[in-house]
């Protein structure tokens, strides 16, 4: 018996909701035992202070728009117009996909690849947009890496310097990839790949002055970018457990109270992880089967 394109993507969605739940599931496994006691950090939870709790919500979504605004500046720079509604749609569901599934990164940018190439992007345009924009994403925290260093010990100065000729190669490699791109579109990409990571780090600062963490930002800043490495590494989808563990560590190793730690990151991923997950699922939903309305330039 055939299965009918009907009959598998109506299962699609319900795979969407069981990766959801055993990311929840992993998410618990992977920190059993390693938070304090659950009442006394819903406690912390309970009292945050909204508006900055609010802050947070407003600097993930922000961050995610970013990210759209990243690929459409590329595929602009390639004469493909992509409504703005479905850009956003696209990039809810790449993270969504990057979050949860194995190997999410490479099954993120399949997914966006066939994207580009249903709004009229050529094929070589399509595999040019999706590795200029991962290479804009490493180079953006690169950047990131090399201020944290400059700002918050002077005398890295020469660690810096060292961080930037380890840049090099990945600018020399993409020299190709942005030679193809007008230099404002790139350029546009690298300022939107910055605030792309920056608001995501904001997110992480705004929830811990929600819980009324006394600890300073850029000490906040630091420990978030230590915590990117452990991203980086795909040893569980979307890193699930891993960044908590890492994150909680960080955050108590710089002084915070441990249930104080445990709310301020259970704060952060409510946010920035599981409240995406749901709008990726309704993002990837909204444009895996609508017809495109192709627009492109000369």
């Amino acid at each position: 018996m055939t299965t009918t394109t009907a009959e598998k993507s109506g299962r699609r969605p319900v795979r969407a909701g069981l990766l959801l739940v055993l990311a929840g599931l992993g998410a618990v496994i992977a920190l059993r035992g390693r938070l304090p006691d659950p009442g006394e950090t819903l406690a912390v939870l309970g009292a945050v202070d909204g508006w900055w709790a609010a802050a947070a919500v407003v600097a993930a979504l922000g961050s995610q728009l970013a990210f759209a605004d990243q690929q459409r500046r590329l595929l602009a720079g390639f004469g493909v117009r992509v409504p703005a509604g479905r850009v956003i749609a696209m990039t809810l569901g790449r993270s969504a996909m990057s979050m949860t599934l194995p190997a999410g990164s490479a099954v993120s940018a399949a997914f966006a690849f066939r994207i580009y190439r249903r709004y009229g992007a050529a094929t070589s345009v399509a595999v040019t947009v999706t590795a200029v924009s991962g290479l804009l994403s490493m180079v953006a925290l690169a950047l990131l890496y090399l201020a944290g260093w400059l700002v918050s010990t002077p005398a890295a100065v020469p660690w810096a310097i060292l961080g930037a000729a380890a840049v090099l190669p990945l600018l020399f490699w993409g020299r190709g990839l942005l030679a193809k791109v007008p230099r404002q579109v790139w350029t546009g990409g690298l300022g939107a790949a910055v605030v792309n990571w920056a608001l995501d780090m904001f997110c992480l600062v705004a929830a811990a002055a929600a819980c009324q963490v006394t600890l300073g930002w850029w000490e906040l800043a630091l420990i978030y970018l230590a915590v990117q490495v452990v991203r980086q590494v795909p040893l569980t989808p979307g890193g699930v457990g891993l960044i908590e563990a890492s994150m909680l560590a960080g955050l108590i190793a710089a002084g915070m109270p441990e249930v104080t730690a445990a709310a301020v990151v259970l704060l952060y991923r409510l946010v920035s992880f599981w409240m995406i997950l749901p709008m990726g699922l309704a993002g990837w939903l909204a444009i895996r089967d609508r017809k495109p309305e192709v627009r492109t330039e000369a």
